[in-house]
């Protein structure tokens, strides 16, 4: 079953109107010919296009009228929202500075939003790091050996080169 409907409304037929028969077509038979005939498309074509710069320039306009018609509360509101935003990373950056200071780690290595979370982040820092490891110590570090053992091939040496 298609979706057609053949019923015409009342007063009309139902015949299908004569279309026009479509003309032949001639090739151009001159240079001339077919230079007037693309001549004339390009005209269409322009044509189409001729009011171009027109809308490009209103519609230019119109976003300034916009803007201008902003009104000074939606300017107010825009820059109150630029002023907090400025406002929450500067006290971010504040308080990440003074957990820092107080646990001392370094700033940069603290994340979080909040105080408790920045400071969740120092005391994992702090017990990653662990204790301060000291290296191990050498008790004659710096000194020199009081007696330098006597070895009878030194003991040559000295007699040889007269050093002491």
């Amino acid at each position: 079953m298609g979706d057609t409907n053949n019923t015409a409304p009342a007063g009309e037929s139902t015949e299908p109107l004569p279309q026009p028969e479509p003309k032949a077509f001639v090739p151009p038979a001159t240079q001339e010919d077919l230079d007037r005939i693309v001549g004339q498309r390009l005209a269409r074509e322009r044509d189409k296009y001729a009011d171009y710069e027109e809308l490009k320039a209103k519609a230019e306009q119109f976003t300034k009228l916009e803007e201008a018609n902003k009104t000074e509360l939606q300017k107010a509101t825009e820059r109150a929202e630029q002023l907090a935003k400025e406002n929450a990373t500067l006290q971010a950056t504040a308080l990440r500075a003074s957990v820092a200071a107080a646990k001392g780690v370094p700033e940069n290595l603290l994340s979080g939003g909040t105080r408790e979370e920045i400071e969740a982040a120092a005391d994992a820092l702090l017990a990653f790091r662990g204790t301060k490891q000291t290296a191990p110590v050498v008790p004659a570090q710096g000194k020199t050996p009081s007696k330098i053992t006597d070895d009878p091939t030194r003991e040559t040496a000295r007699k040889l080169f007269g050093n002491n």
